[in-house]
């Protein structure tokens, strides 16, 4: 990280002003034991987005204390934020995973009743590969907005 921060500095970071999506990874609270994160997604209105109320509205109660849709401000400008924490669970990335697929019919190919293992999976620093169920859903919601732009664009 420390090797490629002056790249990121220079490449990355001036690119913010632009993004319609900023995706941030962060590590729970000190308090936490976790060696999980937690993931910030800051939603401009430069796109269309999914209707995260709706979407969350529709989760089951244990489903919702992990994700959140939240208002804010970034740049100045008001944003919707998602966040999702480190403790999101198999089953509430699953339970997402079929309400996009409703909402979201292009999803379907990439989602299925039990969920997809393959989402959310990385390889740590030792070479093990590790399951991130935050990462499982910026996934998804990332692949539907590419998804959406290819059709926008063709």
């Amino acid at each position: 990280m420390e090797k490629r921060e002056p790249d990121s500095e220079e490449f990355i970071r001036p690119q913010r002003k632009w993004a319609d999506v900023v995706v941030t990874f962060y590590p729970p609270s000190q308090d936490e034991n976790s060696s999980q994160l937690h993931v910030r997604l800051v939603l401009r209105p430069t796109i269309p987005h999914p209707d995260f109320i709706e979407i969350i509205g529709q989760g089951s109660p244990s489903f919702q204390p992990a994700v959140r849709l939240g208002l804010d401000r970034d740049m100045g400008k008001p944003v919707d934020v998602l966040e999702i924490d480190s403790n999101a669970t198999k089953e509430q990335v699953n339970e997402l995973e079929m309400i996009l697929s409703k909402e979201m019919p292009h999803l379907k190919k990439f989602c299925s009743p039990e969920g997809d293992p393959e989402i959310g999976k990385l390889i740590g620093t030792t070479g093990e590969v590790l399951q991130s169920y935050p990462l499982a859903l910026t996934q998804l919601l990332i692949a539907d907005h590419m998804i959406k732009a290819t059709t926008i664009f063709q």
